[in-house]
């Protein structure tokens, strides 16, 4: 789920764009990663490493955008294509829809995973090779 979580974390940044984010790190003519966008939006002080409150508040955004009834729950339809057994995964009481709470709850796991030298912060490095070990080394 830690691939759909970062889609659903960069989410957000087609509002960013909207509001004329462009990145600190975002080089004109080069072409980026779903990792890296979701990165750099969440990256929101620039200094290279995702807080779990950076990573926090850009999930509440890209929940948000994402909530498109607006009643606080993430359902199939609202996701579009995903993969259903990692979508069981984060729904935790199994009743379809993914709440806040479900979906951060995943969050803070991954991102404690991903956090290899433990300082509290993930780099663009960690959150890669974290994804790539969620997904069982696919690319």
């Amino acid at each position: 789920m830690l691939r759909t979580s970062w889609r659903v974390l960069a989410a957000g940044v087609a509002a960013a764009l909207a509001l004329g984010w462009t990145g600190a790190r975002a080089q004109p003519d080069r072409e980026y990663s779903d990792e890296e966008i979701a990165f750099m939006a969440a990256d929101t002080d620039g200094d290279g490493e995702v807080s779990l409150a950076e990573l926090a508040r850009d999930a509440a955004r890209g929940f948000a955008t994402l909530d498109k009834d607006g009643d606080g729950v993430l359902t199939v339809e609202e996701l579009g294509p995903h993969d259903a057994a990692l979508f069981r995964q984060v729904d935790t009481n199994g009743d379809g829809k993914l709440t806040f709470e479900e979906v951060m709850a995943n969050k803070v796991r991954a991102f404690r995973a991903g956090d290899k030298d433990k300082d509290g912060g993930l780099t663009l490095e960690e959150m890669e090779a974290e994804v790539k070990a969620e997904l069982g080394g696919a690319p």
